[in-house]
């Protein structure tokens, strides 16, 4: 069973003092009090447990499952309709309410941990710096996720302790944006190489997110450098590709050489996540996908990415499939015909005990994110380089089991292509590279191909009414936040 990072629910209480609150002068001061480097382990990760709580519906749920079915290739069928129609989930505020519930509570345990190490005098500066790291990676990251979700949104950068605190307006999107850099900044210096524990972020994690974040800005230049740094120090921090995507997905291992930082969720109950049950059907068990099967959607075969996606592509059979073997016997798939005729099958678990106990890690960054944002950046910059090439390819080979360091005529991407040839190669390879992973959607955005792809499935499905173009990019603020804080606006 996979070794389970147990998140503790008392970060807060860990983190508050009783003598100081029983003192009247300063009325909500929070201290960390004489802690010892054990106790300070347990509060930062605290600060990680909102985003693994498997009741938290945040990534591997609202996030993993919702924007996943906002990809042009997937619709959620008749019990998730609300997610593939664009329109109704942009303009209803409570989509994603508890995802901001959740990535607020994080920024909140993140700054009170930054607030107290701060006054603290007990610790070492070296175990002191490390927590901050963390800290900073981790609000740096829900940031991020928040900015592309809602644009605007209150920085909240130091611990709410009253009332008084609570009403903050909403800041602009690039004044949001060089705070996730300056936190980021700040976490790959302070952060370690290596952990030998899974799920904590490290150096490469941080420059990863950084290398992400330009991408996303457009500032290429910065993209393909923090990436570079990466892929040239990939054995310090022990990355590479893994050649099995059994391997890579599997949900008994604790870890793999291509994991940089991921969610971790553990086959125990209460302790796992929902993606293989929510993806399966209800032969789940017997098909050997999962303990349970919701049917929460699928995946579109005549959207032009799945169509066009290569038979000997092994990650198209990983990914997706229409039949399964029950007892030695091919059964069709249970599927919404006229919706969506097949099933997304990356996230399997058969021995889970309940559905809240599949192993599946939820991924945030591999070591092929580094590789594709290498390739993208560097041809955005530089045009298609020998260099850029290298890097998509690698990530090519692996997908077609070849080894990636070798060329190989049927992997690699053709010579001579175009900068807009080569872009448009990346975003179709990070389509087939990341399905399941809840980005497509952030691609479409920031690479203003969201009408683009959405009209290219409206003209081949049959109720494109389902997919309507979208007349904005970015979700309502939660009513949590307009009925408590009377400045967001």
């Amino acid at each position: 069973m996979k070794l389970k990072l147990f998140y503790i629910l008392s970060a807060v209480t860990l983190m508050v003092s009783c003598k100081k609150l029983l003192e009247e002068e300063p009325k909500a001061t929070a201290t960390l009090g004489e802690l010892d480097p054990t106790t300070l382990d347990q509060t930062v990760i605290g600060v990680y447990e909102p985003l693994t709580r498997s009741r938290g519906r945040l990534w591997e749920s609202t996030a993993g499952l919702g924007l996943e079915l906002m990809s042009e290739y997937a619709d959620g069928g008749s019990s998730q309709a609300n997610w593939s129609n664009y329109n109704n989930v942009m303009n209803l505020p409570n989509s994603f309410a508890q995802s901001w519930t959740t990535l607020y509570e994080a920024i909140g345990r993140a700054n009170l941990l930054i607030y107290n190490l701060g006054r603290n005098t007990t610790l070492s500066d070296a175990v002191k710096m490390k927590a901050y790291g963390e800290a900073y990676f981790v609000r740096g990251y829900c940031y991020y996720f928040a900015v592309r979700v809602w644009g605007k949104v209150p920085l909240r950068l130091q611990p709410v302790v009253n009332a008084n605190d609570v009403a903050l307006a909403l800041s602009p999107v690039n004044v949001i944006y060089d705070s996730i850099i300056k936190d980021m900044k700040f976490a790959e210096t302070a952060l370690p190489n290596t952990t030998t524990l899974p799920g904590r972020a490290t150096a490469g994690a941080a420059k990863t997110a950084l290398a992400d974040i330009y991408l996303t800005l457009g500032q290429f230049a910065e993209a393909r450098d923090k990436a570079k740094e990466v892929m040239d120090n990939k054995a310090t921090y022990g990355y590479d590709l893994e050649p099995s995507l059994a391997t890579v997905y599997s949900p008994a291992l604790a870890t793999n050489k291509e994991d940089i930082f991921s969610l971790k969720f553990s086959q125990i109950v209460d302790k796992g996540a929902f993606m293989a049950s929510y993806w399966a059907d209800s032969k789940a068990r017997a098909a050997g996908f999962s303990v349970s099967g919701n049917k929460f959607g699928g995946i579109i075969s005549l959207a032009p990415l799945i169509k066009n996606w290569d038979d000997n592509d092994l990650r198209k059979k990983f990914s997706t499939y229409n039949s399964y073997l029950i007892n030695g016997v091919v059964t069709a798939a249970e599927i919404e015909k006229d919706i969506y005729d097949l099933r997304m099958g990356k996230y399997k678990d058969p021995d889970a005990p309940i559905d809240t106990g599949n192993g599946n890690d939820f991924y945030l960054y591999r070591f092929s994110d580094v590789l594709l944002i290498f390739a993208e950046a560097e041809n955005k910059t530089n045009g298609a380089t020998a260099a850029a090439y290298n890097a998509i390819n690698q990530v090519r080979r692996r997908a077609y089991g070849v080894p990636v360091n070798t060329p190989n005529a049927t992997a690699d991407l053709p010579a001579g292509l175009s900068q807009s040839e080569f872009d448009d190669m990346v975003f179709r390879e990070r389509g087939y590279e990341f399905i399941g992973e809840a980005k497509r959607w952030f691609d479409m955005v920031r690479t203003n191909r969201v009408a683009q792809t959405i009209n290219g499935v409206n003209a081949v499905i049959k109720f494109p009414n389902r997919k309507p173009v979208p007349n904005k990019v970015i979700f309502a603020l939660p009513d949590v936040e307009l009925q408590n804080n009377p400045l967001a606006k």
